[in-house]
């Protein structure tokens, strides 16, 4: 017999399918941009008129986050409205000045819910975003999203977030959580919001589609193009279009012509509208790696660079890089902040993680020199075509024993300016641990050891092979052609083993307390699963076993429970691992 929901903190019958739906609607959409966060949401609405069992509810209302955490909330909203610089802000229309101070008013409440959860002691680790709010029933409802602060940090972004009063998102991944924030405030206009199971009544297409235009019109509006609807669309037509059967490749600058910092090397009498593609991808062949046609506020005006002085926490010049075939990118001073592949935006894959880089070469392999192969990877990332760095402890021996399948060389120091050259040739190029160049055009070989992933390219798992089949300690950093990055092999980071532990034995400590609050053993059990590669036999085998009884209690009081696989000491684990 199914058990119908019992709601305590009531707000409207839907609430917990809407609160799901936000849920599934940013941890999908989320994943199609490649940001692997773990978005969570909730709800906190505030009681309007009336007399209710709670002035604040909360949903879910089993979390840790209660009624009671934000009893203050609007006595610190009026603090932070009497002290907003646009606290005195006048409208000579009188209802448009009390929309606009209303709707301030709420703002800053929203501000004062998120102050509340950054500072709960189950937000470590966390990053909250709110919406709206909206009236439903009688409750004032704010949506919130919240983020795992060390993947949000990992993002590439802009430091602004308002210009001339407007908001800004500074990233992709800031754009598209407001942007689900947005609808979700709208959908919450509907009668019954939930009901349906498809709260946002977006996929994750859409929602991308929308957070991609309102991202790049924010930052033409920094590079002060007031009007910039669509660029993203118009990016895509260019760089698709052909000219004389080449694709579409170069750049353009976007800044102010007034700007210092923008060198004109050619003006155009007559600016070329941007919406005019054919004639924009005509002009795209004169640009160059350092020269690109200049852009601003929808026009084409000439051809230039970006001075040596120009002041980047300005964030006024921006570079499109024309990719061809559909294909762009944005960057801010070199920092790639968007990519574009046939219509569909993303975070930059082919992002080289120079600390992952760093870490990897010191655990394996012996008196690496970090900067100068920092250097060298850097250079392997500029190619067409995809590229392989191999970094072996005894590389003058790999050479030898590849040679039938590699051109061996007199060791040589590498330099970033050559390797970008040899990259332009099939096959890896291999180095040792100081830099020294052993081989080029070398083409891996090892058999498969069941790691590899078909939906990647040969690069990817011929590399995976090497790496299983070779005695010798190597990093092996490889771009592939679709634009990713990997450095292999991939190993966990290290950890503390206190931390570990305390996780242990948190998750055993609460899973033995009756009745239980599901809340923090879940969110102990997620703790331990993070854990899982570090975890011993002994440790393994309690944690199991506590599950174990957990779900049989649970099973038997609540007529359910949810079933895991065991976890499993890993073979790869040992105390190289530790801190």
């Amino acid at each position: 017999m199914s058990r119908r929901k019992v709601i305590d903190q009531f707000m409207w019958g839907y609430q917990h399918l809407f609160r799901s739906s936000l849920k599934h609607s940013a941890d999908s959409a989320l994943k199609a941009i490649g940001f692997a966060g773990d978005p969570k949401a909730m709800l906190v609405g505030f009681q309007i008129s009336g007399q209710h069992a709670y002035d604040v509810c909360v949903e879910p209302e089993d979390g840790p986050y209660k009624p009671s955490d934000f009893a203050g909330a609007r006595t610190r909203a009026v603090e932070l409205y009497d002290n907003h610089e646009e606290r005195n802000t006048i409208h000579s229309h009188p209802g448009m000045h009390e929309t606009f101070h209303r709707r301030l008013k709420r703002r800053l409440l929203g501000e004062a819910v998120v102050e509340v959860l950054q500072e709960h002691h189950a937000s470590y680790g966390r990053e909250f975003f709110f919406g709206g709010p909206t009236a439903v029933g009688d409750y004032l409802v704010y949506a919130v999203i919240h983020v795992a602060n060390d993947e949000l940090a990992k993002v590439p972004r802009l430091q602004s977030t308002r210009r001339d009063r407007f908001s800004l998102a500074p990233s992709l991944v800031h754009a598209l959580v407001e942007e689900i924030l947005y609808r979700a405030s709208m959908n919450l206009f509907v009668p019954d919001a939930g009901a349906d199971l498809e709260a946002l009544g977006a996929g994750s297409p859409e929602l991308v589609r929308s957070a991609t235009s309102k991202f790049v019109r924010g930052i033409l509006y920094r590079a002060g193009s007031i009007f910039a609807e669509d660029h993203d669309l118009l990016f895509s037509a260019i760089s698709a279009l052909p000219y004389e059967g080449r694709s579409g490749v170069g750049r353009l600058i976007i800044g102010d012509p007034v700007s210092d910092a923008i060198e004109v090397a050619l003006k155009l009498r007559n600016p070329v509208p941007v919406r005019d593609t054919r004639a924009v991808r005509k002009l795209v062949e004169a640009s160059t790696e350092a020269t690109g046609i200049l852009m601003h506020d929808g026009d084409i005006y000439g051809l230039g660079s970006v001075s040596d002085g120009y002041n980047e926490t300005d964030e006024a010049l921006f570079e499109v890089a024309l990719l061809g075939r559909g294909a762009w990118d944005v960057h801010h001073r070199g920092v790639a902040l968007l990519s574009v592949r046939d219509g569909i935006a993303h975070l930059p894959a082919n992002i080289l993680d120079f600390e992952i880089l760093a870490d990897s070469v010191t655990r394996k392999l012996s008196r690496p020199d970090v900067p100068k192969l920092t250097v060298l990877a850097r250079a392997a990332s500029r190619n067409d075509h995809g590229a392989m760095l191999v970094i072996s402890d005894n590389a003058a021996a790999e050479a030898s024993r590849l040679e039938p399948q590699a051109w061996s060389v007199e060791p040589f120091p590498l330099s970033d300016s050559l390797l970008s050259q040899l990259t332009a040739m099939d096959g890896a190029i291999l180095v040792d641990p100081e830099g020294n160049c052993h081989a080029i055009g070398v083409i891996l070989d090892g058999r498969a050891a069941g790691r590899g992933d078909p939906a990647r390219g040969s690069r990817f798992n011929n590399a995976l092979r090497y790496l299983d089949s070779s005695p010798l300690p190597a990093v092996v950093v490889v771009y592939s052609t679709d634009g990713g990055v990997d450095v292999l092999p991939k190993l966990e980071p290290r950890v503390a083993k206190e931390a570990v532990t305390a996780a242990v034995e948190r998750y055993l400590a609460l899973a033995v307390v009756m009745p239980p609050s599901f809340k923090e053993v879940y969110g102990a059990w997620d703790k331990v699963k993070a854990y899982q590669f570090y975890l011993s036999r002994q440790q393994c085998d309690a944690l199991n076993g506590a599950r174990k009884e957990f779900e049989e209690w649970r099973m038997k009081t609540h007529g359910m429970s949810i079933g895991e696989k065991l976890l499993a000491p890993h073979p790869l684990m040992d105390d190289s691992y530790w801190i």
